[in-house]
């Protein structure tokens, strides 16, 4: 049990924070020491884990270890917490409430992911008849089905699509490290859309181009995220607050 839990956590590192392979491994080791050490005679669970158990673990573990290190422990064991408030709706208000230094230990909101509704209506704002339309819904489906970040998109290259594999490859990563990612059949029609109906003749192999001042010249990050926020806009999403609630609300699909 516990072991699947780290994998979860894991993943969530991975997928929403973001994090290097080497922070992640210790960020994970931190919390199996955590869950190991408070769950020696009782089957885990994360509703068992209260603000007492984690009183209890601290007074035994921080005693032990220098100033910076404890401020890292409660870094890593808050992030765990933060991990089980987003993919648990887990009631961590009494945890958060602890007596921990106020640099390290503050009370941070919940990533904000969109509903199934209102992803509805942000798809169907596009025209699949116009050009710019088809490019653009493009975007957003890479965006959420992929779970990119707008850098990301405005980096990814022809090369980067195995249609054979039916893989991407994502190199612009915040973490400096590739990855390769199975492409979703709707993302695929999408990208056999654009590139076969509407994508100008030109030399680049940045797979996103303009269509406009400068046609075929790669999209910039900020035209990239500007095509979203115009559509948000115009499906009436007000609680939008920019691109990277698409990427929430796959990490949030992901680790359910």
């Amino acid at each position: 049990m516990i072991e699947t839990e780290i994998e979860r956590f894991q993943r969530y590192l991975k997928e929403v924070a973001g994090l290097s392979n080497n922070t992640i491994i210790s960020q994970c080791n931190t919390i199996k020491i955590f869950l190991y050490s408070s769950f020696q005679k009782t089957e885990f669970s994360t509703e068992k884990i209260t603000a007492d158990l984690v009183r209890i673990h601290f007074t035994h573990t921080l005693g032990h270890v220098l100033p910076a290190s404890k401020k890292t422990l409660i870094t890593r064991v808050r992030s765990y917490i933060r991990f089980l408030e987003f993919s648990d709706g887990f009631r961590a208000d009494e945890i958060l409430k602890l007596p921990m230094t106020s640099p390290v230990w503050p009370r941070s909101g919940l990533p904000k992911i969109l509903t199934g509704d209102e992803l509805n209506r942000l798809y169907s704002v596009y025209d699949q008849t116009k050009p710019t339309d088809i490019r653009n819904y493009t975007i957003l489906r890479s965006l959420k089905d992929l779970g990119l970040r707008c850098s990301e998109v405005a980096g990814l290259t022809l090369d980067d699509i195995n249609w054979p594999q039916g893989t991407m490859r994502i190199k612009n990563t915040k973490s400096h490290s590739e990855r390769l990612l199975l492409l979703p059949a709707m993302t695929g029609q999408a990208l056999e859309a654009y590139l076969l109906k509407v994508r100008p003749v030109t030399e680049e192999r940045i797979l996103f181009v303009r269509f406009k001042n400068q046609t075929g010249f790669p999209m910039g990050v900020s035209q990239i995220r500007q095509t979203v926020r115009k559509a948000a806009t115009k499906a009436g999403l007000e609680n939008f607050t920019g691109t990277h609630m698409l990427r929430h609300t796959t990490a949030k699909e992901l680790i359910k």
